[in-house]
Formats: C-alpha cells, structure tokens, sequence
C-alpha cells in the first residue's frame, strides 16, 4: 500500500485503501503499512477495506490494531457480534436507525466502531456517516456564538424496546427513566483536541440549561446544518467491505433495511466496554449499582 494508492471515499470523509490485504499483514503487527492506516484513519475518521476475507478472528485481530476490542452484551460477553435482520444472535433487525454515536450516553463511548459485509442484499444496503468534526468547523458563527458553554445530554430510553431508537427533542418524555450524559455541545476530540458538533439525533434529547422550548427550536437549527449532504459519506456495502470509522467524529446511521433479503454485519469495537448492567431502573432517576 502507497499513499497514492488511497482515494476519498467521499468529499466530507473517509478513505478507501484498495488492493490491500488484512489477512496477509496480520502476521506482521508493526509494518509500516499499519501506521499508515492509522494515520489515514486519524486524517479521514473513516477506511472502507473492500475485497476483504476475514474470519471472525481475523476482524478482531484487525481492530485490535487500533487500539483494545472491547467485549458487548450482558449475560454474555463477546467481542464479536452482528447487525442482521435475520440472524437470532443479531441486533438491530430490519428497522431504520437515526443518526448517533455508540454508546454517547457513557462516560467514554467506544472510541472506534468496525463492520464487516457478511451478507448484503443484491437490492444494495446503504450506512449514513456525518462528520461532526466538519460540521463544527463549518458551523456558522452566530450559532455558533448561541451555543458557546450549552451543554448537550445524551440519553437512553429505557422505555423503548430497542433502548436507543426514536429519542427526538420534539418527543414526550419517556415513562421511564433515562440514562444520561452531559458534555459540551461542542465537545472536543480525545485525541486532537478537534471541535465536534456532539449532539445526535437518536440520544440527544435536550441543550442545558435552556427551557424546553428553546432548546427545542435551537437543536432543530442544530440537526438542519449538521445533516447537510456536505457533511455526509453514504457507503454501499458489497460482500467483504471492512469499514472502520472514529465513534466520536463520525455519526452513524441508516435506512430500514427490510426483511426480504439476509443483511448481516460482522461488528467488533474499540475502546472501554460498555457494559448496561451497571445501570439499574429506579422510579426518578438512573443511577449506579
């Protein structure tokens, strides 16, 4: 792999590597190659792989390059798991979801997500990432002034089945309770001290401390300059895409994908494991076991 073999996935973000393949480097953990993709991933927050062949070890071994896999799920722990519409040990099903981050209502989300084209409809599948980090840069200066020392909470709806989907500031109040974070609505990145535009659709459900009404009307202004094609890369997944993106500069999200054709995603992530037993329900308030 040479630099001039790399071409933008898109103008807002990403990088596709061509030609390259994980299973052969592997073996050989400290090649130059690596710290190239990790230099590209850092510039970019996102490398599509295509024309991968990588086993379940194989994809963890990859995204143990960039830092530690961090094990999902409650009763059982496993690093590997899947986004499928059709597979028993899947998540997600066939239902659209709006655009967020991974676990943003956590003290440290995961740092990076990867995924994997298992089974792709011949329809075509599509996810939808947003650069947050070039939406606060490109962030226009007189809403920029109106968000300066706001802060954004990110929350989880423990009344909906999904615990995630469906949390919008225009929505009633959950008849449950709701874990939560609080950050700055521009939060700064861990690593390079970038602007991001942290607030998401799916978890953000006010500004602070504003009134409601305000911080209804201010988020709606904020998700119209946030979710401008601009901002955005749409990837269509073929069989073997390896995808691994920055979970804090980079939105995810997608359209429904239906039942009528097996969609299936490899999924393995990077950073702190999150763990949802640490949360108990409790009438009025989440709070710590």
């Amino acid at each position: 792999m040479t630099v001039r073999d790399v071409r933008p996935a898109g103008p807002a973000l990403g990088a596709v590597v061509p030609g390259w393949s994980v299973r052969d480097h592997l073996a050989s953990p400290d090649a130059p190659a690596w710290s190239t993709l990790r230099a590209l991933l850092a510039e970019h927050h996102l490398l599509v792989l295509p024309d991968q062949d990588l086993d379940d070890a194989g994809h963890v071994a990859f995204a143990a390059r960039f830092g530690p896999v961090a094990a999902e799920g409650l009763a059982e722990r496993r690093v590997v798991g899947f986004v499928s519409n059709h597979r028993a040990d899947g998540v997600l099903g066939p239902d659209a979801a709006s655009f967020h981050i991974d676990y943003g209502f956590f003290p440290e989300p995961y740092t990076h997500l990867s995924l994997y084209g298992l089974e792709v409809p011949a329809s075509g599948s599509e996810t939808h990432f947003v650069n947050g980090v070039l939406a606060a840069a490109t962030l226009p200066a007189a809403l920029r002034a109106r968000v300066a020392g706001l802060q954004a909470r990110q929350v989880l709806d423990l009344s909906s089945a999904t615990g995630q989907y469906d949390i919008r500031a225009d929505r009633a109040p959950a008849a449950e309770p709701l874990a939560h974070m609080t950050r700055p609505v521009l939060w700064r990145h861990r690593d390079s001290s970038a602007e991001i535009l942290g607030v998401w659709q799916q978890q953000t459900d006010r500004l602070e401390p504003l009134a409601e009404h305000e911080s209804r009307a201010l988020l709606a202004e904020l998700y119209a300059h946030l979710y401008r094609p601009e901002h955005t890369y749409v990837h269509r997944w073929a069989p073997g895409d390896l995808v691994l993106w920055d979970n804090h500069a980079l939105q995810h999200g997608r359209p429904a994908v239906g039942t009528a054709e097996p969609r299936t995603l490899r999924r393995v992530c990077i950073g702190t494991e999150q763990d949802l037993s640490v949360f108990r329900r409790a009438r009025g308030a989440m709070t710590p076991n």
